[in-house]
């Protein structure tokens, strides 16, 4: 009796967590990262990643890959009485995400983001902008102050930044399809991994387009890691900041007279 009554709880059950579970939708993508965990060890500079996945196959898909936010405090520059060049301003950037990079199936027009920033780019340039994806998405979250600022000459001015050390960016045409099977195309592209990019946590994130509407999502997570060398002198530096102050000074001395040396050395009398 126990058994049989056992065995119509468990059906009860499994019956109520399938009837209350929502079916995915058919214009969902799907997402796989070729590793979910990265490393910098010591001679570590930077590193690229495979993303790949299915998708509808009269839907586009677009990728874009986002850091923590953060605060960011930045010195805008100018001339004073016309002659030198200063630091003029001092403007904030609240909830500015630390990495922040889109991958387009196609070319869109001259940089897709900052485009949205100063007009239409095109069809799909509409769609991302409508996902909230790109520059003209972003800076609508970012608070820059002081409100005097110039908000679109400043955020123009940090984003230039960004892309120069590479944790910024746009890569149009990035992401290849493949063969349509079923109803469903794949699709596949290489992730930037600068070496700015920093240890922690990012989200990828493909989002697949029909219509100039969202019609699925699908996200994995990297994870950044120390490990080796790099690892070793973190951990020192904040567990045992003043071994690691020491150890830094003792390096800085050994070093100099090693250098004060071999340059005696090699300009003695002749």
């Amino acid at each position: 009796m126990n058994r049989i009554i056992y065995g119509l709880i468990t059906c009860i059950l499994a019956g109520l967590a399938w009837s209350g579970s929502a079916p995915a939708s058919d214009g969902d993508p799907t997402l796989r990262l070729a590793h979910t965990t990265l490393q910098i060890t010591t001679f570590y500079n930077g590193t690229t990643l495979k993303a790949s996945g299915t998708l509808p196959a009269d839907a586009d898909v677009l990728l874009h890959v986002i850091g923590a936010k953060k605060d960011v405090a930045l010195k805008v520059k100018g001339k004073v009485a016309g002659l030198l060049w200063m630091n003029k301003t001092d403007v904030e950037l609240e909830n500015t995400p630390a990495v922040y990079m889109v991958y387009t199936p196609e070319k869109v027009g001259k940089d897709l983001l900052l485009a949205q920033l100063e007009g239409d780019a095109g069809a799909l340039a509409r769609d991302v902008a409508m996902l909230g994806i790109g520059y003209k998405a972003l800076v609508k979250d970012i608070d820059i102050k002081p409100e005097s600022a110039d908000k679109k000459f400043v955020f123009g001015e940090y984003v230039k930044l960004m892309e120069k050390a590479g944790v910024y960016g746009v890569y149009n045409g990035a992401v290849e399809y493949g063969p349509i099977k079923d109803g469903r195309k794949s699709f596949a592209v290489t992730l930037n991994i600068p070496p700015k990019m920093n240890a922690g946590k990012y989200l990828v994130e493909a989002i697949s387009v029909k219509d100039g509407k969202p019609v699925g999502r699908a996200s994995e997570e990297i994870t950044i890691e120390l490990s080796g060398l790099p690892k070793i002198i973190a951990s020192l530096s904040y567990e045992h900041s003043l071994l690691f102050g020491i150890m830094a000074v003792a390096i800085a001395v050994a070093t100099g007279l090693l250098i004060g040396v071999l340059f005696k050395g090699g300009g003695g009398a002749h």
